[in-house]
């Protein structure tokens, strides 16, 4: 993945939700172009935020033995720019027995955007996304270690 909008995982609820958060940074790539002096996250990357929360709920939900493929796109809204320095909040709800998902993302509170996504299931590990798992769930205990109680 060339953009990793998973920086924590703050709820998880396999086979039903997934809330994530992103820190926007101005340092990421996207920004030099998107728009010079009025820096935007594309609208792409909000969907693709909620792609890689939804994707990591689906490999979550089956072990890791089976990962999500993004079919449909459907009632994407967009209702503010997020811009650097904002924490991109994202949560995913599984609706009904497929995997239909309802994403939504908040900048302090304030809804920013809304989708449905619709993923196929496909069999076979998903590497990319056990990997970052691990490392999601290393990140509070490395920082209970180096911050004294």
């Amino acid at each position: 993945m060339r953009f990793v909008f998973v920086d924590r995982v703050l709820d998880l609820e396999p086979g039903r939700a997934i809330e994530t958060i992103k820190s926007v940074s101005a340092s990421e790539d996207v920004f030099a172009d998107h728009f010079p002096g009025f820096p935007i996250l594309p609208g792409a990357l909000i969907v693709e935020a909620f792609d890689q929360a939804a994707r990591l709920l689906i490999a979550e939900s089956h072990g890791f033995m089976r990962g999500g493929r993004l079919v449909r796109l459907t009632r994407a809204a967009f209702r503010r720019f997020v811009r650097p320095g904002d924490q991109l909040r994202v949560r995913c709800e599984r609706r009904g027995e497929g995997w239909t998902v309802v994403a939504g993302a908040t900048v302090d509170g304030e809804r920013v955007a809304t989708a449905t996504l619709e993923y196929a299931l496909e069999d076979g590990p998903a590497d990319g996304f056990a990997g970052l798992a691990r490392e999601l769930r290393s990140v509070p205990a490395a920082l209970a270690r180096l911050v004294p109680a």
